[in-house]
């Protein structure tokens, strides 16, 4: 770094779902950051691979996959279970389903991401969601350091922006009046709006070039208003992940209860939106789900060694003892994560080529090849920093 850190503020920009292959299609922040490199991903969604940028570890050693898992303590939605038995007109509706949101997420204290989506109301006592705490806040991934954990206990000044504080336009006009009143020399920006967008626009090329503009321009504003003040900024623009088109929807659930699978009473099972996961207590019922999902061509089991092989292996199988993944483009659909069909979806294999993530700076300085690369560029900077300091 070539400058004071009075003279220098830095800029962590991680915009969720803006891929590697979508850049291909924008100038997007050409003029200002011309640095530019495809990054490899993580299998699974937001939840596992934004942790993964904020600790640099892989989701096997940072303890967080998919969202919904199974618990390992008390679960937050315990008290539910004594109302299993109700008729499902009952609890199964929208109404009950927020009310069951509401209160599990205040009897557990809760401050991150959370929702009980669509697993059957029988077995939500036997569930828990992955993210209690803020990930954006100082201890918010028990267990292992953060970026923000870093940059608290290194004593530079810094700002950390995400959706728990507002609309990405709100988040970005209120970094740009911190800069503009020299409020800190590290700003991280977390805009998660680009993810919502692309799942109902992906594909809509002239729509997304308006959205893409929009980011730049706004962000393009705040960096020039740093250089008229005589400062530099070194700008780190990331993304979690890409989103790849859909084309095709697939009917896994059909499929289970053709050839008989209970999934009330066989089995537990998560049908995320790319991907069906299964805890199987009762002897023989395996062989069942892999028969009964045997000539299904639109996915494909993972065996045990690929799922080490992506660092999304757990030997306790709190997220699944089996994992059946979607060949990418195919939404399984329906699903327990959504009522609607999206136009576009990431959580597919990360050799999909959609699925790459993208790093964009101004500096030349660093060559990332994988999302778990960022927390070292992060580090890197934040140690220039305190050296000069």
């Amino acid at each position: 770094m070539g400058a004071s850190p009075g003279d220098t503020v830095v800029f962590f920009i991680l915009i969720d779902a803006l891929g590697w292959n979508i850049l291909q299609t924008h100038p997007f922040l050409e003029s200002i950051a011309p640095h530019r490199c495809c990054n490899r991903t993580v299998l699974g969604f937001s939840s596992a691979a934004i942790p993964t940028i904020l600790t640099g570890k892989l989701p096997s050693e940072h303890g967080r996959w998919n969202l919904l898992s199974l618990a390992q303590g008390r679960s937050p939605f315990f008290w539910v279970k004594p109302f299993r038995f109700l008729p499902r007109s009952f609890v199964e509706n929208r109404g009950a389903r927020k009310v069951v949101n509401t209160v599990s997420k205040i009897i557990s204290r809760s401050e991150g991401y959370f929702s009980s989506y669509g697993v059957p109301f029988c077995h939500l006592h036997r569930f828990d969601v992955c993210e209690k705490k803020n990930i954006y806040k100082p201890g918010g991934i028990p267990g292992c350091e953060t970026i923000i954990d870093y940059m608290r206990d290194a004593g530079v000044s810094y700002r950390v922006y995400s959706y728990h504080d507002g609309t990405d336009e709100e988040l970005l006009d209120r970094m740009g009046h911190d800069v503009a009143a020299n409020d800190a020399y590290v700003y991280f920006q977390y805009l998660s709006g680009m993810d919502a967008f692309l799942h109902q626009k992906c594909g809509m090329t002239s729509e997304v070039a308006k959205k893409m503009d929009w980011y730049a321009d706004n962000i393009t504003n705040i960096y020039r208003a740093v250089i008229e003040n005589g400062k530099s900024v070194r700008l780190f623009l990331f993304s979690d992940h890409g989103m790849t088109p859909i084309v095709n929807h697939y009917d896994l659930i059909s499929d289970l209860t053709t050839h008989g699978i209970d999934l009330e009473r066989d089995c537990m099972a998560a049908f995320d939106s790319t991907m069906a996961r299964f805890w199987v207590p009762q002897m023989g019922v395996e062989s069942r789900i892999r028969l009964a999902l045997e000539r299904c061509t639109a996915g494909r089991w993972l065996p045990e060694e690929e799922l080490r092989e992506l660092g999304v292996h757990f030997p306790d199988h709190r997220y699944g003892d089996m994992i059946f993944l979607m060949h990418p483009g195919t939404l399984i659909f329906p699903n327990w994560f959504g009522r609607y069909a999206p136009a576009g979806m990431h959580g597919f294999h990360p050799d999909d080529s959609h699925s790459d993530a993208a790093y964009i700076s101004n500096v030349e300085q660093y060559s990332p090849k994988s999302i778990c690369d960022f927390f070292g560029v992060m580090k890197n900077e934040i140690d220039a920093l305190r050296r000069y300091s």
